[in-house]
């Protein structure tokens, strides 16, 4: 099961997570959520929940929380 582990309003944020989590062999993928305006959308990075921890710890590490 898919497990969101981040939510930015910012797409290039979102893109530099999900590249940083796979530099770190850690499965993810971006998913677009809300409106389909620009101004109110939300971009969701998820992970299986067998990476949920992985990507956790990774994202303290790199201070994005």
């Amino acid at each position: 099961m898919w497990t969101v582990v981040y939510v930015s309003q910012s797409m290039e944020t979102s893109e530099k997570l999900v590249d940083m989590l796979s530099e770190n062999s850690v499965i993810s993928k971006l998913r677009r959520a809300g409106k389909d305006e620009k101004e109110n959308c939300c971009y969701e990075v998820l992970v299986p929940g067998t990476e949920l921890e992985a990507a956790q710890d990774l994202i303290i590490e790199n201070g994005l929380f």
